[in-house]
């Protein structure tokens, strides 16, 4: 199935989506607004804000707890990330999503809690590796 809906988290607010291919394996991607310094209100695209992209290859390993409302699973996978902000300013690099994953049985919603380590590689000034770390929580809907 093909879930879409919202991420909320940092440095994601947006739009998030999920297909499954199987059981055990889906893609996931978060178009979003990026807000490192969260302003908002009149001076809500700042020097930090900009666009975020992402898009992940997620492993559902296991199922950790079975209830009759909702289970709860286990995730994690490689991603890439882009994010393109104000100045020209630009990032790229690699992720590795690791979550929890609440699907609920009599209605086709999921709720997911992320942790995401990031490793930049390229950015508007060229090679510049840095470590990061990002997180989200998704509520998606599945058609």
């Amino acid at each position: 199935p093909f879930g879409l809906g919202l991420a909320l988290g940092y440095p994601d607010v947006g739009l998030s989506a999920q297909y499954f291919m199987n059981q055990r394996t889906s893609l996931q991607f978060t178009l979003s607004f990026w807000y490192r310094n969260g302003r908002f209100g009149r001076d809500y695209v700042d020097n930090n804000s900009g666009l975020f992209l992402r898009a992940d290859y997620l492993f559902h390993p296991a199922t950790l707890i079975r209830g009759s409302v909702a289970d709860l699973g286990f995730y994690i996978g490689p991603g890439l990330y882009a994010g393109f902000g104000n100045n020209d300013s630009m990032d790229l690099g690699l992720e590795l999503p690791i979550g929890l994953a609440v699907p609920f049985k009599t209605i086709p919603i999921d709720l997911a809690f992320e942790f995401v380590p990031r490793l930049a590689i390229v950015n508007n000034l060229g090679v510049n590796l840095d470590f990061g770390y990002g997180g989200a929580f998704h509520v998606r809907y599945y058609f």
